[in-house]
């Protein structure tokens, strides 16, 4: 069988599995792992060892599971900072006005989300270190990290 044929019949699978694991963001390159996930799954299926339908599931999942953690041990490196990013031409010292609007954002938030941007953003720590020093999970931290994002992002829609 072409792969074409086979990757339209396991399109609702790999939707089923993303609906499954409760996958929402990013769900075109979710699906794009689980259509090269198929792939592989075909090249290393045997029939000795059973049918394709569940060895392709499994496989699937499977590499939609591991890419999942990967994105979230990669999310946990990646720090906001009050620094600004450097580029050609730019004068990187920061200025009075920004890091008095990095503090104006911090001001706009409340509990955890606030203790998250103070944290990460004004002192610079990972959400791995926000999680040891609060005795907390990281997942916990990452709620706090996406919580503070959407009141910042919603706030600055507003203004737009």
């Amino acid at each position: 069988m072409q792969f074409e044929q086979l990757a339209k019949q396991y399109t609702p699978m790999i939707h089923r599995i993303l609906q499954k694991l409760h996958i929402y963001k990013n769900k075109d390159e979710f699906v794009q792992v689980g259509m090269i996930a198929l792939w592989e799954a075909c090249e290393r299926f045997d029939e000795a060892k059973g049918a394709f339908p569940p060895f392709a599931y499994s496989y699937i999942q499977g590499r939609i599971k591991s890419t999942l953690t990967k994105d979230a041990k990669t999310s946990d490196k990646m720090v906001l900072t009050g620094e600004p990013v450097l580029y050609e031409g730019i004068d990187p010292a920061p200025t009075p006005d920004t890091v008095a609007a990095v503090h104006l954002c911090g001001d706009l938030l409340t509990g955890r989300a606030k203790d998250w941007y103070n944290l990460s953003v004004i002192e610079g720590l990972t959400n791995p270190d926000i999680a040891r020093k609060l005795g907390v999970t990281p997942a916990a931290v990452r709620k706090w990290q996406l919580s503070a994002q959407a009141v910042l992002k919603a706030r600055f829609a507003e203004e737009q």
